[in-house]
């Protein structure tokens, strides 16, 4: 039982700082926001503030029901915090390291908050995040909805629509651009044309089967929030839509050169199969300009239309009587 309560102690991340026994930090550290939970025992925290040296960048209070938490330690009260981000922040001195406090109400008690999952890193994130033109960015991946992957991603008062990342384990990641219509925004202050929706078709075969999730940095260090894993399917349903798009405006076929059908034959599956759709793509682009050619040809043997003689609209004796009447 013993060993059990350590571990159950190791997990909910229980430590002792200036004599207080005390247990949570920060789950989420997202560019919009920071969420996470705290517990102190004997001393009643109201609040968390987020400072760079004296600047105090923004606050919030611990006020937000976490039953799962309660049920673990065995607490009454709501222990959690969501703390929003702003889009922009005063010039501030970056030499002491941003630093995420948790106070009691009248502040004679303070804790430093970390991340729960990389406590090391949580200095360095904070200010990778804060010095990022990604600030104030919100977001969240609904799932893979209707056949795509459907989500959404902005900030308040943007100029122009934000991008995230698609991500998967062994793959390059993949751009969306936030620029599609999603219900419910407007109701939370945000652009209704935040969201972002991708047909898996349109990624390479690579992709199929793998489980993907959305990052604000191409470098994946802020994932989106999402409620489930969303997983791709395996199989010609992802990495079909160029090919398939090109054979239905042209059937055609990759020239018969040996060389290259021998070179198809050592490649791996996945460049074999863009090379092929690049080709395919190729001779379409040349039929087409030879078509272009041979209609602009023909319209330079064509003659010229003879011009039209412009009629007069003056009446049939105004002649004569400029003549004098003869």
């Amino acid at each position: 039982m013993k060993k059990k309560g350590r571990r159950l102690k190791r997990y909910l991340g229980l430590r002792r700082e200036a004599g207080i026994a005390w247990s949570g930090g920060i789950e989420h550290l997202l560019p919009g926001q920071i969420s996470g939970w705290v517990v102190a025992k004997g001393v009643p925290l109201q609040e968390v503030r987020l400072l760079v040296g004296p600047h105090l960048i923004a606050r919030a209070e611990i006020n937000q029901a976490r039953p799962d938490v309660c049920e673990k330690l065995g607490w009454q009260g709501t222990p959690g915090f969501s703390l929003k981000l702003p889009a922009e922040l005063p010039p501030v001195d970056w030499q002491p390291a941003p630093r995420l406090l948790a106070l009691s109400a009248d502040g004679s008690q303070q804790l430093e908050l970390g991340l729960i999952s990389k406590p090391m890193q949580t200095a360095s994130l904070f200010k990778a995040l804060l010095q990022s033109d990604l600030l104030g960015l919100e977001g969240h991946v609904d799932g893979l909805l209707q056949g795509a992957i459907r989500g959404w991603a902005s900030r308040r008062g943007q100029g122009r629509p934000a991008h995230v990342w698609l991500q998967a384990a062994g793959q390059d990641p993949w751009r969306l651009n936030c620029n599609q219509w999603r219900d419910g925004l407007q109701a939370m202050g945000l652009p209704e044309r935040s969201g972002f929706h991708l047909d898996p078709k349109a990624l390479p075969p690579g992709w199929g089967g793998l489980e993907v999730w959305c990052s604000f940095d191409q470098e994946g260090q802020f994932r989106l929030p999402q409620q489930e894993r969303v997983v791709l399917p395996a199989g010609r349903a992802v990495g079909s839509g160029l090919v398939d798009a090109i054979q239905a405006n042209a059937s055609l076929t990759v020239r018969n050169n040996p060389p290259t059908q021998e070179w198809l034959t050592r490649m791996p599956e996945d460049l074999g199969h863009h090379w092929q759709a690049l080709e395919q793509f190729r001779l379409y682009l040349d039929m087409i300009e030879q078509e272009l050619e041979v209609r602009d040809n023909s319209q330079k043997l064509e003659p010229a239309p003879a011009p039209v003689k412009k009629s007069s609209n003056l009446p049939k004796w105004w002649p004569r009587l400029l003549r004098g009447g003869r």
